[in-house]
């Protein structure tokens, strides 16, 4: 194993020190070194550093074959470097349950290693993963833990990294000053070490905060230095970043067709690599810049194309395996260290054994000893229960604080869901009355939508929402789908005079489902005298009633005209509020219950009544 190591430490000091030959170089010594050992590992893994700044999607055969010799011989460094450098890799990719899941197997063995260089790099890997979940506040945790790691090994190289993920960390949280220190420290340490790709990437990564600043002119020097280097030196995946962000400094400044030939060789590049994050964000981009120059038609395709790129990699399912990885990790932890107090106790009873038996034998020999020894023991014998009383209930802690951080995380999962159809056909609609030049109608109609996404977004981080406000947004709701219907929808509110108050809250958004869902499955399979009725009284001091009645076709008409186009149609609306229901109902006394009601009259089906139940939230 000696030998192999400096075997490898001898063939890359003698690399040249150009880039580009370092890369020829280590690709002949994997075509030239066949033998399947630790050695061949180490090479595969050093070859996907390049891969990384050219074209990331070659590291997939590399690495599993990492992987794969890696087990084969048991080689844990390897198998650990393999899953860090796959790790980036899905990342780069938008697969962010896959990158969580090799990120935590690559912890638990690099803490058996004691391998503090390549556990700060899974904790930066972890924390790019919360930087894309937009939980910048946990990624920035996660590298000052890193900063304090450096100080037991302290290497600039390493240091560098920190620092740049760091200011990635604070950029996310628009915290633009502090990111643009770390930047300016990383970039400081690789003109230090003369690492001209590390200098490269700083001075993109300036630009982009410049960027976020909307100082566009200096953006566009700071990127420029570097789309220079990475295309002299063939760095394909940092061409396509600096490319999209480049095209963002010249759409400000006015330079609409440089900002859309820049790109679409993003867009080129990013499909070649199947990075699906970045080519969501570059299809959003080039719907705005066509947008601006009024080419409605291609703006509406990139958008579409963001969209369907967007759905598949934020879908619920993926968020929810990441969070349920995370938490498995969390879990087997306070596994381990119960089994390690568990084993402790053990000990403790044994020497507890041991000192009686010490005891019994001093009784022989002298009476007062032995009602000394007597009382000293007891003594620890309390003390020792204490302790073992104080770890369980530590550990009971510990197990009712992670199970109420998953469910938080599942009604945060769940709230983050918006179908954007709504929105879609709402710009649709707006988009059609400018065409047919109908400016008064175009204005109304987009200040009502402007207005009811905003209450959306306000009250979606508030969680509770008065009884006014909710019945504004219903309306305002209900004026915008009333287009759909072709002005053919009659709807009435009434509001108890007790209920319509100020001071009384409930759950944000918890009537508009049922009423969407009367529209959707009831109302709008109906040609004519669609009404719906929208009701609130306060019965008690602690309940609010609400109820929600439409003359629909009811829901056995409904189930069948949806079988019929069930290939074209995948319900979402019950099932999201009835696991929102259960979330919200978690660990509370007063429970939100749900009646639905089939109405029937002599001809059969004649709607659908739904009452809610609501308990007053107190704040």
């Amino acid at each position: 194993m000696r030998f192999q190591l400096f075997f490898i430490l001898f063939l890359l000091l003698h690399i040249g020190q150009a880039q580009e030959q370092e890369f020829d170089s280590i690709k002949k010594l994997v075509e030239v070194y066949k033998v399947r050992d630790t050695t061949r590992v180490n090479l595969l893994n050093t070859l996907t550093k390049y891969y990384t700044t050219r074209d990331i999607s070659k590291n997939v055969n590399v690495l599993n074959e990492a992987i794969s010799i890696s087990e084969e011989i048991g080689y844990k460094q390897g198998l650990s470097d393999s899953y860090t450098n796959l790790t980036s890799l899905h990342i780069q990719s938008g697969n962010y349950d896959k990158a969580l899941d090799l990120a935590l197997r690559s912890k638990k063995m690099q803490d058996s290693l004691k391998d503090i260089a390549g556990l700060i790099y899974t904790n930066s890997s972890i924390a790019r993963i919360y930087n894309h979940l937009e939980k910048s506040d946990l990624a920035i945790d996660i590298q000052l833990e890193n900063l304090e790691l450096l100080k037991q090994n302290p290497n600039k190289n390493i240091e560098a990294q920190v620092h740049f993920y760091l200011a990635t960390a604070y950029e996310e949280s628009e915290n633009y000053d502090a990111a643009e220190s770390h930047y300016k420290a990383a970039k400081n340490i690789a003109e230090t070490v003369n690492f001209e790709t590390g200098i490269a990437i700083a001075n993109s990564s300036l630009g982009i905060v410049d960027n976020k600043r909307k100082k566009y002119k200096s953006a566009i020097k700071y990127l420029n230095q570097s789309l220079v280097y990475f295309k002299e030196n063939n760095q394909e995946a940092n061409i396509a970043h600096t490319n999209i962000e480049l095209a963002v400094a010249y759409a400000n400044t006015g330079r609409i067709e440089e900002a859309i030939i820049a790109n679409n060789e993003t867009i080129e590049i990013y499909k070649l690599q199947h990075n699906f994050k970045g080519l969501s964000r570059a299809y959003l981009e080039q719907s705005d810049y066509y947008k601006r120059k009024k080419d409605h038609f291609k703006a509406n395709t990139y958008l579409e194309q963001h969209y369907q790129i967007k759905d598949s990699i934020f879908s619920k399912e993926k968020v929810s395996i990441m969070e349920e990885m995370q938490t498995k990790y969390e879990t087997e932890k306070v596994k381990k260290e119960n089994e390690l107090a568990v084993q402790e106790i053990a000990i403790t009873k044994l020497e507890s054994q041991k000192n009686r038996n010490l005891f019994l034998g001093a009784l022989v020999i002298a009476g007062l000893m032995l009602l000394s020894a007597l009382f000293y023991f007891s003594r620890i014998k309390a003390k020792k229960k204490a302790e073992l009383i104080a770890i369980e209930l530590k550990e009971t802690q510990k197990r009712l604080a992670i199970e109420k951080q998953y469910k938080d995380s599942e009604l945060k999962a769940l709230k983050a869901q918006m179908n954007p159809h709504f929105i879609f056909n709402a710009l649709n609609s707006i988009q059609d009355y400018i065409v047919l030049n109908q400016k008064n109608l175009a204005s109304d109609y987009l200040g009502k939508f402007a207005d009811l996404i905003r209450n959306y977004l306000h009250f979606s981080d508030t969680g509770f929402i008065s009884v006014p406000e909710e019945v504004y947004n219903l309306k305002l709701y209900l004026e915008l789908e009333k287009l759909r219907f072709e002005d053919k929808l009659d709807y009435t509110f009434t509001i108890d005079s007790k209920a319509n108050s100020e001071f009384i809250k409930i759950p944000t958004m918890l009537v508009q489902p049922y009423v969407e869902n009367a529209l959707k499955h009831g109302l709008l399979h109906k040609k004519d005298n669609r009404r719906l009725k929208v009701s609130m009284f306060k019965i008690s001091d602690k309940i609010i009633e609400c109820t929600i009645e439409d003359n629909g076709v009811g829901r056995e008409r409904s189930k069948e005209i949806n079988k019929k186009r069930a290939l074209q149609h995948k319900s979402f609306a019950l099932k999201a509020t009835t696991e929102r229901l259960d979330l919200l109902n978690f660990g509370n006394d007063q429970k939100i219950g749900v009646q639905i009601i089939d109405l029937r009259d002599n001809e059969g089906s004649n709607g659908t009544k739904v009452i809610l139940k609501i308990p007053i939230l107190k704040k």
